[in-house]
């Protein structure tokens, strides 16, 4: 072997060694030393602090070697103690060599770490913080100068920025209501005003229970408070168990997966929530974080150690921070424009100075250092501006739509993705499945009370509300028609129950309200719909569309009086007494013209030679005076007078008394027949008011009670004032009696009309004051008077023929809808019934359920609303017609019998043949030997009659 051959062999490798000495001092000698103090609350936050200064290390080609790090626990609830406390640490770890560079600050809100914003700020500490919030919630950095920006830097994590989607979706379906229910990973304090603020959407901010009563109790509060859109920022497992108790049949008012109810989760952690323990269908929109798949170095490394979740959202912003932040710091020393501002100690104040040159805000912004993020550049504000720079990435959204008893989704549809922001629009990116969308929106669903009110609301008979069928309609009427029309104006869905009353205040418990209005005030129901008249003191508690019916006051209810009928009244006309003393006048001046014509030697019975060449011989035997006298009383006249002197005066006294009978009679018989027509004793509240032999009131607690009530109060207050004039001392001799010219200005008959409605004893309920006012047929000189609402009495008018509407309506307010004071519904509606007016659709629900009413009773027509006299009180005329018929039928058939009878009688005694012993038997056997033994002539002075046997 040669010399030299072993020396020659080591030559390359010690020039290898040199060489890789060399590079290694080279690059140890561009290693750029960055320390670090960091401040947490969490300890879970320091395992991804850890883990992304590790990966800092254990990358030599960073070309970054981590100096010391100070981790400052910043815990406590005492400003000033944690502030010295937090003094003490800081002070320590400046007194180090390696002086910290930046700042890291992983608290949360609150007093730690306001606590730490005032301290760097003052010690002019360059700070990336991982603090929630927005523009103003910092309340220590909210004023910092222009150069404390490029420094002092704030970025919201993921948990700040997921409840941003809650903004996005209910400005994208224009909700109306929502609740958000969050768990312990996000941090709401500072979004009760600012999640939705400027939204038109009431809404309301609550974490979530932990366990499944809590949870249940929850959700049940919400309902009561008209929340129909449910928003719930959790882990899969807690959406999972909330969709459950949610979707359980023995919940209260369960279950609560209807079409009025929409539902929303949201996860920072990958996955679908589960549905095994849900007991009905579920529907729900779900945003989960939508994370590249691609590799990097930081995603490598994380999965090779496996002490980090890559897959949530606030460990991979944790981890991005930190890495940025060090980055950041590292790539400004190597650029020779890391210059931070002078440190102070923690005690001392700082300099009121602007020559600081740090941009470590610029640099933190670099494509280069956050290229390999897991989430993906930050989002950094241009000026800076604390609350407006965010952590970047999107959240895909989803429609699942779960079977009772399954863990997996039956229907999962993509509907789109969401990108982090702090605006509202253009957010949502839609896969154009917007019917997806629609079908899962809550439908708009009201809860409207009424009162039973024909002919505005009726009750249908038999109809049976349930919980499984809640939109059911067991009411109609005026008003529900009314309804229908604005639901197809405004889309909408509406559940209906019936309360008692319209509700008035409780005067033995002030602001306490009752019916309709207690329902609003209590915000029970979104609409009170009925017969609600527009009263100020209901205003001050709720607030009143438009009027949709006409003015209304209060008016009178009666009886009508029953007048007394007779079909023989106009014999009534005349007493008992003056009809006998007629009657016998009637037969004596018969009987006396009898006389007088048989005695007479002038008449014509007693002198036919005398008359034998007149026309008109009557002669005047009993019958013929009876019918002479008779038909003296008609105009038709008797006839032919006597022919003897006396007999005339006879006949002319009576024609004079007749005269004078019949014309009494007749003035009689009208003035007796109008008198009962003209018998109105009420025709105004006034009759009502100064009479005490019909009592009257209204419904107790009714809008014609609390009038009555107020009316007697305003004048009782008005005498107090005039009297306390009158009794003034101060006055004058000339002052006082100025005022005695009106000794009581006020009237008192609301007073006295009040105290006698408290007398007697006033109805309760509307068909005891119908029952009263209908009274005891027995008892018609007496009554009872409701007074109430016009619209309520005319009903019973239109439904009844025993009952009338006596007087003037006074006291006229119009009926309108109400809502909760202050609810944005009043605007809508007074739109929709504005329109429907202008199209005449009210005009058209008047005729419909006044004139057209089912319910119409057909009344007879009143005597004193008829312009004769009616059948009932003249019928009697047409009977005594038809007894006369029926007596002239009777006297027809005994004329003829006589007349026969007579005639046989008077041919059996020609013949001196015995009278057969019955008219008709063993006569005709011998019919016909006897017309053939003999034959009676004919007799000319009978009408002609059948002679034949």
């Amino acid at each position: 072997m040669p010399p030299f051959r072993g020396i020659t062999q080591l030559i390359p490798g010690c020039i290898l060694t040199v060489l890789i000495l060399g590079t290694y001092i080279t690059i140890a000698s561009a290693q750029q030393t960055v320390s670090i103090l960091f401040f947490y609350e969490d300890p879970e936050s320091v395992k991804h602090f850890d883990s992304a200064v590790d990966y800092i290390n254990q990358d030599r080609s960073l070309g970054i070697n981590i100096g010391e790090v100070t981790k400052i626990n910043a815990n406590g609830t005492e400003a000033t103690k944690l502030i010295v406390s937090l003094c003490k640490d800081i002070d320590e770890a400046f007194t180090k060599p390696n002086q910290p560079d930046i700042v890291i600050d992983f608290t949360r809100h609150g007093i730690p770490s306001e606590a730490v914003k005032i301290i760097v700020k003052v010690m002019n500490l360059p700070t990336i913080s991982a603090t929630f919030g927005q523009e103003g919630d910092i309340r220590s950095w909210r004023e910092l100068k222009p150069n404390m920006k490029q420094y002092l830097i704030q970025v919201a994590p993921p948990a700040d920025m997921v409840p941003q989607s809650v903004r996005s979706i209910v400005s994208h379906r224009d909700m109306t209501s929502a609740v958000f229910l969050f768990d312990d990973e996000y941090e709401m304090y500072h979004k009760y005003k600012s999640l939705l603020q400027n939204m038109p959407t009431r809404h309301l901010l609550t974490k979530l229970e932990k366990t499944k009563p809590g949870i249940r109790r929850q959700i049940d509060r919400l309902v009561h408070v008209d929340i129909v859109n449910y928003f719930i920022a959790a882990s899969p497992n807690e959406i999972s168990g909330v969709l459950a108790e949610a979707s359980d049949k023995d919940m209260k008012d369960g279950p609560y997966f209807s079409d009025e109810y929409a539902w929303y989760s949201m996860s920072m952690e990958p996955g679908l929530p589960k549905c095994s323990g849900c007991k009905n269908n579920v529907s729900v929109i779900h945003l989960s974080p939508k994370l590249s798949s691609a590799q990097n170095k930081r995603r490598d490394y994380l999965q090779s150690k496996g002490n980090i979740k890559t897959q949530k959202l606030m460990d991979m912003f944790y981890f991005d921070l930190t890495t940025n932040a060090i980055l950041t710091v590292a790539e400004m020393k190597k650029k020779d424009k890391w210059n931070p501002p002078k440190k102070l100690q923690c005690s001392e104040t700082a300099e009121e100075t602007d020559t600081y040159e740090l941009q470590l805000f610029d640099f933190f912004k670099s494509p280069e250092i956050s290229k390999d993020n897991l989430l993906g550049p930050f989002s950094m504000d241009p000026d800076n501006t604390v609350g407006k720079s965010h952590s970047s990435f999107e959240m895909e959204i989803r429609r699942l739509i779960f079977k009772p008893m399954t863990a997996e989704p039956h229907i999962n549809i993509d509907l789109g993705i969401w990108k982090t922001g702090f605006t509202e629009k253009e957010l949502i990116e839609s896969n154009g499945k917007m019917d997806q969308w629609i079908e899962h929106t809550a439908l708009t669903v009201f809860r409207i009370v009424t009162v039973v009110q024909p002919p505005f609301v009726y009750r249908i008979p038999g109809c049976v509300e349930s919980k499984e069928n809640k939109y059911s309609r067991c009411f109609k009427g005026y008003c529900i028609d009314l309804l229908n029309k604005i639901q197809e104006e405004l889309k909408f869905n509406f559940t209906i129950r019936n309360v008692s009353g319209y509700g008035y205040m409780d005067d033995n418990e002030p602001h306490e309200w009752t019916g309709m209005v207690r329902e609003l005030k209590d915000r029970r129901a979104d609409i009170a719909l009925g017969a609600m008249s527009v009263m100020a003191e209901r205003e001050s508690v709720v607030d009143f569309t438009v009027p949709y019916y006409d003015l209304v006051g209060i008016s009178i209810l009666m009886r009508k009086p029953k007048t007394q009928t007779s079909l023989f009244k106009f014999l009534t006309v005349l007493e008992n007494d003056v009809w006998m003393c007629i009657l016998g006048a009637y037969f004596f001046t018969s009987f006396l013209m009898w006389v007088f014509d048989r005695w007479s030697p002038y008449s014509y019975q007693n002198n036919r030679e005398k008359y034998e060449d007149d026309e008109e011989k009557r002669e005047f035997n009993l019958k013929e005076c009876l019918w002479f006298c008779m038909t003296s009383l008609t105009p038709q006249g008797g006839g032919e007078a006597p022919k003897n002197l006396s007999g005339r005066l006879v006949a002319a006294t009576w024609w004079l008394f007749g005269f004078i009978i019949i014309a009494s009679y007749t003035a009689n018989l009208a003035a007796f027949l109008t008198v009962s027509r003209l018998d109105a004793p009420i025709e105004s509240l006034d009759d009502l008011a100064k009479q005490y032999k019909i009592q009257y009131a209204p419904l107790e607690r009714s809008s014609a009670w609390i009038y009555f009530d107020r009316m007697a109060h305003i004048e009782h207050r008005f005498y107090e004032i005039w009297k306390d004039m009158s009794l003034n001392d101060s006055m004058t001799d000339y002052e006082r009696s100025q005022l005695a010219v009106w000794d009581y200005p006020v009237s008192d008959k609301f007073t006295k009309m009040w105290q006698a409605m408290q007398e007697n004893n006033p109805p309760k309920e509307f068909e005891e004051a119908v029952k009263r006012t209908r009274g005891d047929d027995r008892n018609q000189n007496d009554g009872f008077a409701f007074l109430g609402d016009a619209t309520d009495i005319r009903y019973q008018v239109l439904i009844s023929c025993d009952l009338q509407m006596v007087g003037e309506e006074f006291s006229r307010k119009p009926y309108a809808l109400a809502v909760q004071q202050g609810s944005p519904l009043k605007d809508q509606l007074n739109d929709a019934i504005l329109k429907l007016l202008n199209q005449r659709h009210l005009e058209q629900l008047k005729e419909t359920w006044w004139n057209d009413n089912d319910y119409k009773a057909t009344c007879p027509k009143d005597d004193n609303q008829s312009d004769g006299i009616s059948i009932h009180n003249i019928g009697g005329v047409f009977i005594v017609i038809f007894v006369g018929i029926v007596m002239a039928c009777f006297t027809l058939v005994f004329e003829y019998w006589w007349y026969r009878k007579r005639n046989i009688a008077e041919e059996m005694a020609e013949m001196a043949l015995p009278p057969p012993k019955e008219f008709g038997q063993s006569f005709s056997t011998e019919k016909t030997n006897f017309n053939t033994q003999y034959t009676k002539p004919p007799r000319t002075d009978l009408p002609t009659i059948e002679n034949s046997w």
